[in-house]
Protein backbone atom coordinates (compact mmCIF):
# COMPACT_ATOMS: atom_id res chain seq x y z
CA UNK A 1 0.00 0.00 0.00
CA UNK A 2 2.78 2.43 0.46
CA UNK A 3 4.18 1.99 -2.49
CA UNK A 4 0.92 2.68 -4.36
CA UNK A 5 0.87 6.29 -2.50
CA UNK A 6 4.51 6.85 -3.28
CA UNK A 7 4.01 6.29 -7.02
CA UNK A 8 0.29 8.53 -6.78
CA UNK A 9 2.28 11.15 -5.55
CA UNK A 10 5.34 11.17 -8.11
CA UNK A 11 2.76 10.80 -10.91
CA UNK A 12 0.52 13.54 -9.66
CA UNK A 13 3.92 16.16 -8.84
CA UNK A 14 5.19 15.01 -12.26
CA UNK A 15 1.15 16.04 -13.89
CA UNK A 16 1.75 19.38 -11.73
CA UNK A 17 5.33 20.16 -13.51
CA UNK A 18 4.12 19.11 -17.05
CA UNK A 19 1.61 21.70 -16.01
CA UNK A 20 3.35 24.86 -15.62
CA UNK A 21 6.05 23.18 -17.67
CA UNK A 22 4.29 23.01 -20.80
CA UNK A 23 0.16 23.92 -20.26
CA UNK A 24 0.36 28.33 -20.29
CA UNK A 25 -2.76 29.97 -20.32
CA UNK A 26 -3.84 31.70 -23.49
CA UNK A 27 -4.38 35.11 -23.79
CA UNK A 28 -7.75 36.25 -24.52
CA UNK A 29 -8.74 39.89 -25.72
CA UNK A 30 -12.49 40.90 -26.78
CA UNK A 31 -12.08 41.41 -30.44
CA UNK A 32 -15.22 42.11 -32.13
CA UNK A 33 -19.09 42.00 -31.04
CA UNK A 34 -22.21 41.67 -33.62
CA UNK A 35 -25.52 40.49 -33.03
CA UNK A 36 -28.05 38.08 -35.05
CA UNK A 37 -31.00 36.67 -35.59
CA UNK A 38 -32.79 39.62 -33.76
CA UNK A 39 -36.70 39.67 -32.97
CA UNK A 40 -38.92 42.17 -30.85
CA UNK A 41 -38.23 39.61 -27.85
CA UNK A 42 -34.59 38.60 -28.28
CA UNK A 43 -31.27 38.57 -30.17
CA UNK A 44 -28.30 36.74 -30.09
CA UNK A 45 -25.00 38.75 -29.30
CA UNK A 46 -21.93 36.79 -30.67
CA UNK A 47 -18.87 37.62 -29.28
CA UNK A 48 -15.57 37.25 -31.06
CA UNK A 49 -12.89 36.74 -29.40
CA UNK A 50 -8.83 36.55 -30.24
CA UNK A 51 -7.21 33.85 -28.50
CA UNK A 52 -4.00 33.67 -28.36
CA UNK A 53 -2.17 30.27 -27.54
CA UNK A 54 1.54 30.39 -26.08
CA UNK A 55 1.89 26.54 -25.65
CA UNK A 56 3.64 24.31 -27.82
CA UNK A 57 0.89 21.68 -29.01
CA UNK A 58 -2.37 22.76 -30.54
CA UNK A 59 -5.55 23.68 -28.06
CA UNK A 60 -8.80 21.82 -29.60
CA UNK A 61 -11.82 24.02 -27.92
CA UNK A 62 -14.67 20.93 -28.20
CA UNK A 63 -17.51 22.12 -26.60
CA UNK A 64 -18.81 25.28 -24.23
CA UNK A 65 -21.47 25.97 -21.84
CA UNK A 66 -22.07 29.17 -20.07
CA UNK A 67 -24.38 31.26 -18.29
CA UNK A 68 -24.36 35.05 -17.64
CA UNK A 69 -26.14 36.62 -14.78
CA UNK A 70 -26.53 40.52 -14.20
CA UNK A 71 -27.75 42.04 -10.77
CA UNK A 72 -27.56 38.13 -9.87
CA UNK A 73 -30.44 37.05 -12.37
CA UNK A 74 -29.82 34.69 -15.25
CA UNK A 75 -28.76 37.05 -18.41
CA UNK A 76 -28.12 34.43 -21.02
CA UNK A 77 -27.20 30.86 -21.00
CA UNK A 78 -26.15 29.00 -23.73
CA UNK A 79 -24.17 25.79 -24.93
CA UNK A 80 -21.89 25.39 -27.75
CA UNK A 81 -20.40 22.55 -29.83
CA UNK A 82 -18.63 24.38 -32.50
CA UNK A 83 -15.26 22.94 -32.87
CA UNK A 84 -12.48 25.24 -33.15
CA UNK A 85 -8.30 24.81 -33.27
CA UNK A 86 -6.26 27.36 -32.05
CA UNK A 87 -2.65 26.30 -33.45
CA UNK A 88 0.55 26.17 -31.38
CA UNK A 89 1.82 29.53 -31.12
CA UNK A 90 -0.67 30.86 -32.85
CA UNK A 91 -3.76 33.65 -32.47
CA UNK A 92 -7.12 32.56 -33.80
CA UNK A 93 -10.88 33.90 -33.44
CA UNK A 94 -13.10 31.75 -31.45
CA UNK A 95 -16.58 33.18 -31.47
CA UNK A 96 -18.85 32.82 -28.87
CA UNK A 97 -23.13 33.12 -29.16
CA UNK A 98 -24.86 34.71 -26.60
CA UNK A 99 -28.68 34.18 -26.59
CA UNK A 100 -30.12 36.91 -24.96
CA UNK A 101 -34.25 37.55 -23.76
CA UNK A 102 -34.98 40.69 -23.22
CA UNK A 103 -37.69 40.14 -20.93
CA UNK A 104 -35.28 38.22 -18.43
CA UNK A 105 -32.48 40.56 -18.73
CA UNK A 106 -34.95 44.58 -18.31
CA UNK A 107 -33.48 45.12 -15.22
CA UNK A 108 -29.95 45.12 -16.04
CA UNK A 109 -29.87 46.33 -19.70
CA UNK A 110 -31.97 49.21 -18.44
CA UNK A 111 -28.99 49.86 -15.52
CA UNK A 112 -26.24 49.31 -18.06
CA UNK A 113 -27.89 51.45 -20.96
CA UNK A 114 -28.49 54.22 -17.83
CA UNK A 115 -24.70 54.28 -16.87
CA UNK A 116 -25.08 52.59 -13.47
CA UNK A 117 -22.61 49.46 -12.27
CA UNK A 118 -24.11 46.22 -12.31
CA UNK A 119 -22.36 43.54 -11.24
CA UNK A 120 -22.24 40.37 -13.35
CA UNK A 121 -21.09 36.69 -12.89
CA UNK A 122 -19.97 34.37 -15.51
CA UNK A 123 -20.07 30.61 -14.83
CA UNK A 124 -19.14 27.72 -17.33
CA UNK A 125 -16.85 25.01 -18.61
CA UNK A 126 -14.81 24.55 -21.84
CA UNK A 127 -13.64 20.92 -22.95
CA UNK A 128 -10.08 21.26 -24.35
CA UNK A 129 -8.30 18.86 -26.37
CA UNK A 130 -10.01 16.38 -23.95
CA UNK A 131 -9.95 18.26 -20.73
CA UNK A 132 -13.01 20.17 -18.86
CA UNK A 133 -11.96 23.58 -17.43
CA UNK A 134 -14.30 24.82 -15.59
CA UNK A 135 -14.05 28.71 -15.15
CA UNK A 136 -15.74 31.70 -13.24
CA UNK A 137 -15.63 35.44 -13.50
CA UNK A 138 -17.26 38.24 -11.04
CA UNK A 139 -17.18 41.93 -11.05
CA UNK A 140 -18.75 45.34 -12.05
CA UNK A 141 -19.91 46.40 -15.63
CA UNK A 142 -20.07 50.40 -16.61
CA UNK A 143 -21.51 51.33 -19.93
CA UNK A 144 -19.08 54.58 -19.39
CA UNK A 145 -16.55 52.53 -19.13
CA UNK A 146 -16.42 51.42 -22.58
CA UNK A 147 -16.37 55.13 -23.82
CA UNK A 148 -13.41 56.30 -22.21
Amino acid sequence: MKYIAVILMVFLSGCSYLQKRYAQKPEIDLAQIYFQDTTALSTTMVFVLSVKNPNKIDLNVEEMAYEIQLDGKEFAKARTEKKTKIPAGETAKVEVPLPVNFLKAIGGIAKVLGGEDVGYQIDGSAKVSGFTIPFNEKGQFNMNGLKK
